[in-house]
């Protein structure tokens, strides 16, 4: 059996968290809070309209009646 060693250079998340300034915690934590209450907000927006979430869906997927022409 193999045994993995993590490699000196690599560390984990929370050890480069705790490694921050306390400023770029508090930057971090802010853009953390405005994200999870951004997400939801625009995910009803795209999701509410249909031609909006046709058009972003098309992006994503090709319609069948567009792979047969």
């Amino acid at each position: 059996m193999v045994e993995s060693t993590p490699e000196p250079g690599s560390q984990g998340l929370y050890q480069r968290y705790k490694r921050l300034s306390t400023s770029k915690k508090v930057i971090l934590i802010v853009f953390l809070i405005w994200l999870a209450q951004a997400l939801p907000k625009w995910t009803a927006a795209i999701t509410a309209d249909g031609e909006l979430s046709a058009k972003i869906m098309r992006v994503f997927v090709t319609p069948r009646a567009e792979i047969n022409r």
